[in-house]
C-alpha cells in the first residue's frame, strides 16, 4: 500500500481543466447547497443550543409586550339628521350641527371638563404602563416630580394630539381616541360624546328658552308702558274734557318692577333648561343600566368590562359641566330675586288693563293732545299683541325642539373597552421573535459548529486537501478529527 501511494506521488498530478469563466456563475451554489446541509444537521448535533436560542427570542417578546406601553383605540359615531316634520323656525338659519363639532370637542375648555370628569389625574398615575412607571420613579428621585398644573396641561396637550375628530358632509361625525389605557380611553371618549350631546341641547332647546326669556321683558316693559299711557290718556281726558259726570274707569293694576319680572322669566327658563337636560341624562343612564344588565348575563362581576361600566354610571350621575354650569345660574337668578323687595307675583302672563271708552269719542271738543296720545296707547297695545304673538311661536318652538332633540342625534356606534391593542400587535411580534429567533439560533449552532475545529462533512476535509484529493483515498470517516501523522495505514 506504501509503495502505490509513492508511485501516484511521484506520477504527475493531472491539472484540472481550464473553463472559460464566462460560463461560471455568479454565485457557487454548490457550495451554497453544501452548507445549508450543514446548518440543518447542526440543529440535530446541538439541538439544545438551537431550542435555548428561539426560545429566548420568543420569551423576550412576551416580557417586552407586558413591559412596553401599548396604544388602545376607541371610537363613537354619531349621526346627526333634521327631521322635517318636527323643524322648527331657526333651523332654516343655523349652521349644520356637525360643523363645529371639532372646534366645540377640542376645545382646551372641554378638554380640561374630560380630565376633571375621568379624574384623569389620579388615574394616569395608576395605569402607566410597568415601564413608564420605572421613568416616573427615576425622575422623582432626581427631582423632577410635576405639579398638578403642570400635569394638567401636559394632558391637555396629549388629549389635543390623541382625540381626533371628523365630520362627513352627511351629518355623521366620529371621535376617535388613541390612549395607553383601554379603560381610559373608553371614559374620555364616552365624556366626550356625553359633553358634546349635552352641548348641543342647550344650544338648541336652551337657546329657544333664553328667546322667550328676552321676549318675555320686552312683553314686560311694553306693558309698564301702556299702563303708563293709559294713566296719561285718562289724566288728559279729564283735564280736556267736558265738565260733567263721566264714567269711571278702573284703575290699572300696580305693574310690578321690570328688572324683577325679567329675573322671574329668566329663573323660570333655566329651570326648564335645567329639567331638560336631566331628563336627558336620566334617558342615556338608562341606556348604560340597560347595557351592564346584559353585560352581567355574559360576564362576572369583576370582569373590566362591567367594573368599566359600573364606573362610567358613577360618573354620569354625577353633574356634567354642562348641568353645573346651569346649575350655578339657577342659583344666582334665585339669590337676586330673594335679594329683592318687590313681592308682587305678577308677571306677564296678564294683559294690560285698557279701559274700553278710552277709544271713543265722549265729547266732540277733544283737542289734538287727546287723539294724539290715543294713536300712541293704539300703537303700543299693536307692539304688545305682536310682541305676545312672537312669545307664543317660540313656546311651540321650544315645545318642538325638546321633541326633536332626541331624534336629530342618535348614537350609531356607542364606545366600546377595545378587546386589544393597534399596536403593537401581539399576534405579530411573537410571529417575528419567532421567526427571527429560529433563523439566529440557526446561525449560532452553525456557527458553533464552524468554530469547533472539527471535520463534520467530507467536503471540509476536500477542501483542506484540495491537492491530495484526487490522489488519496479518504480512509476515515468524515466526521471526526483530523488523524494525526503517526496513524498507521489500513
Amino acid at each position: 500500500m506504501a509503495n502505490e501511494i509513492r508511485a501516484h506521488a511521484i506520477s504527475p498530478v493531472p491539472r484540472p481543466p481550464v473553463h472559460d469563466g464566462a460560463d461560471d456563475d455568479l454565485v457557487d451554489w454548490e457550495k451554497v447547497r453544501r452548507y445549508a446541509l450543514l446548518s440543518l444537521r447542526s440543529v440535530r448535533r446541538r439541538l439544545v443550543l438551537f431550542i435555548c436560542v428561539a426560545g429566548g427570542m420568543v420569551l423576550l417578546a412576551v416580557a417586552a409586550l407586558a413591559v412596553l406601553p401599548k396604544t388602545y383605540e376607541v371610537q363613537t359615531r354619531i349621526l346627526a339628521q333634521r327631521n322635517a316634520v318636527l323643524a322648527t323656525r331657526a333651523d332654516s338659519s343655523q349652521i349644520e350641527p356637525t360643523r363645529a363639532a371639532v372646534d366645540t370637542i377640542t376645545s382646551h375648555e372641554n378638554l380640561r371638563s374630560l380630565i376633571q370628569q375621568t379624574d384623569l389625574l389620579h388615574e394616569w398615575t395608576l395605569r402607566r404602563a410597568p415601564l413608564l412607571q420605572l421613568k416616573d420613579r427615576l425622575l422623582r428621585a432626581l427631582g423632577h416630580t410635576p405639579t398638578d398644573d403642570e400635569l394638567a396641561q401636559g394632558l391637555v396637550g396629549l388629549l389635543q394630539k390623541q382625540l381626533t375628530v371628523w365630520t362627513t358632509p352627511d351629518g355623521a361625525m366620529t371621535i376617535s381616541l388613541q390612549w395607553r389605557d383601554p379603560v381610559l380611553a373608553y371614559r374620555l371618549v364616552d365624556a366626550a360624546q356625553q359633553n358634546f350631546l349635552e352641548r348641543r341641547h342647550a344650544l338648541e332647546v336652551s337657546t329657544i328658552a333664553e328667546q322667550i326669556t328676552i321676549l318675555e321683558g320686552h312683553a314686560a316693559r311694553l306693558k309698564n308702558d301702556i299702563d303708563a299711557q293709559v294713566a296719561e290718556l285718562q289724566r288728559i281726558r279729564d283735564r280736556s274734557g267736558p265738565k260733567g259726570p263721566r264714567p269711571a274707569v278702573a284703575t290699572p293694576p300696580t305693574t310690578p318692577d321690570p328688572e324683577v319680572l325679567n329675573l322671574r322669566v329668566m329663573l323660570d327658563a333655566k329651570r326648564r333648561a335645567n329639567a331638560d337636560l336631566e331628563d336627558f341624562r336620566q334617558r342615556h343612564l338608562a341606556e348604560m343600566q340597560t347595557r351592564l344588565t346584559e353585560q352581567r348575563a355574559v360576564y362576572s362581576e369583576s370582569h373590566p368590562i362591567v367594573t368599566d361600566l359600573q364606573r362610567s354610571i358613577e360618573l354620569l350621575r354625577q353633574p356634567s359641566p354642562q348641568l353645573a354650569l346651569l346649575r350655578q345660574e339657577e342659583a344666582d337668578l334665585r339669590r337676586k330675586l330673594s335679594d329683592s323687595s318687590d313681592d308682587s307675583s305678577a308677571s306677564a302672563q296678564g294683559g294690560p288693563n285698557i279701559a274700553a271708552d278710552l277709544f271713543r269719542d265722549l265729547a266732540t271738543a277733544e283737542d289734538s293732545t287727546v287723539e294724539y296720545a290715543r294713536s300712541q296707547l293704539r300703537y303700543t297695545a299693536q307692539q304688545y299683541a305682536s310682541m305676545r304673538e312672537r312669545i307664543n311661536a317660540a313656546h311651540i318652538d321650544l315645545d318642538t325642539a325638546r321633541a326633536a332633540f332626541k331624534y336629530r342625534y342618535s348614537v350609531v356606534v356607542p364606545p366600546e373597552i377595545p378587546r386589544g391593542p393597534i399596536k403593537p400587535k401581539a399576534p405579530l411580534v411573537i410571529v417575528a421573535a419567532l421567526v427571527s429567533g429560529l433563523l439566529l439560533a440557526l446561525f449560532a449552532t452553525t456557527a458553533a459548529d464552524l468554530r469547533s475545529g472539527i471535520v463534520l462533512e467530507r467536503w471540509q476535509l476536500e477542501d483542506l486537501l484540495p491537492a491530495q484529493r484526487a490522489i488519496v483515498g479518504v480512509p476515515w470517516d468524515p466526521a471526526g478529527q483530523l488523524p494525526s501523522a503517526g496513524a498507521p495505514d489500513p
